[in-house]
């Protein structure tokens, strides 16, 4: 598939994915980039199922594909949006690929830590056969397979680093441990340094077989090669001091690997880190999510000038009547606003709108 020629959902995605190679150099191609979602004037049934339990819903790879395939054939994409499905089994998959098992509710699942005790400790890997591993590969394949063209399919959700390490041994215990065990804990990050890579090996090397070589993730935005959105949620609970001991090191190694890389920055308590991160030279871009707690956007115009002085690009998530602040204080090189849109004619509206964002 070559996804750089158009999709059935998206006939202008050769346009939007042009448009995106320059805000990842920072530049401007013919407007600012900007990403719209709306809903469609026209749709299909979304496909129903009944399932024993959650489980069995969320690990079901055809079902899930098709029912993504309704809900984007039911969406307008508008600007740098490009239709995506991404695998998704909850935030801890990657924690279930090195043996944890996952609860599945209606719209998210959690795990259950199984480093109990120290001494204990297994000699972590990822075994052949691994039902969530075997899942997320079997969606992507029959995504692939089946709905070339129309859309294209990205990465799931991977949490390594201390993310990982909190799922495996608990997020307040965790706590304690970066405390009064140090060298444990960095002796834990060693060994689990690998299976961010394989895990994501094991999707990339599908969507090479099937010709697709744009990559995309939960985050929407995509670049040829392989690109992904590190993060670090458990980064919340430590120091500065302590972010940079523990869970740095491994965040630059990730970013020097990836062909092109955003830092997921979740919640104000993580802004303490920013500076660090700020610092990666080959990080290209940060998302800055405040949480719902912290709303509005425009409340956070200090973080964004401080992360677009320091030369990264950046992807905000806006409420449309925030755009007009955005465009009066920030330069639209390398900014990428995330919005939606109540019609089809709406976002097109916002398109118009975002063109008109003078240079600086």
């Amino acid at each position: 598939m070559n996804t750089l020629v158009g999709l059935d959902y998206k006939p202008d995605a050769e346009q939007a994915c042009a448009r995106m190679a320059a805000w990842w150099e920072g530049e401007i191609l013919d407007r600012p980039a900007v990403q719209v979602r709306a809903p469609r004037r026209k749709k299909i049934p979304v496909p129903q199922k009944q399932h024993p339990n959650q489980r069995a819903r969320w690990m079901d790879a055809e079902f899930s594909v098709d029912r993504a395939n309704a809900h984007i054939a039911n969406t307008y994409y508008a600007g740098e949006l490009l239709p995506t499905f991404w695998p998704n089994l909850g935030p801890d998959y990657l924690a279930a690929c090195l043996g944890v098992e996952l609860t599945f509710a209606e719209d998210t699942s959690w795990s259950h830590p199984i480093l109990k005790k120290w001494e204990l400790q297994p000699a972590w890997s990822i075994h052949p056969g691994n039902p969530y591993m075997n899942a997320v590969c079997a969606m992507t394949r029959y995504a692939l397979e089946t709905y070339s063209g129309k859309f294209i399919v990205g990465h799931t959700d991977l949490h390594p680093g201390g993310d990982l390490a909190s799922a495996l041994r608990g997020p307040q215990q965790l706590c304690v441990d970066v405390l009064e065990e140090p060298e444990r804990v960095l002796e834990l990050m060693e060994q689990l340094r690998p299976f961010f890579y394989e895990a994501y090996d094991a999707q990339h090397r599908i969507m090479l077989e099937q010709g697709q070589t744009l990559t995309t993730a939960w985050l929407p935005l995509f670049a040829e090669g392989r690109y992904y959105i590190p993060s670090n949620d458990f980064s919340c609970m430590v120091s500065p001091e302590m972010f940079k001991r523990f869970f740095l090191t491994e965040i630059e190694e990730e970013v020097r690997w990836l062909d092109r890389s955003i830092y997921h920055l979740d919640g104000p308590q993580a802004v303490r880190h920013l500076d660090a991160l700020l610092a990666i030279e080959k990080l290209d871009a940060v998302q800055y999510v405040y949480g719902a707690g912290a709303r509005p956007a425009t409340k956070w115009l200090h973080v964004y000038k401080r992360i677009q002085d320091a030369g990264k690009n950046l992807h905000v998530a806006v409420e449309p009547h925030e755009i007009k602040t955005f465009m009066e204080n920030l330069r639209p090189d390398g900014v990428m606003l995330s919005t939606w849109a109540e019609s089809e004619e709406h976002a097109d509206a916002i398109v118009a709108q975002v063109a008109q964002w003078p240079r600086r």
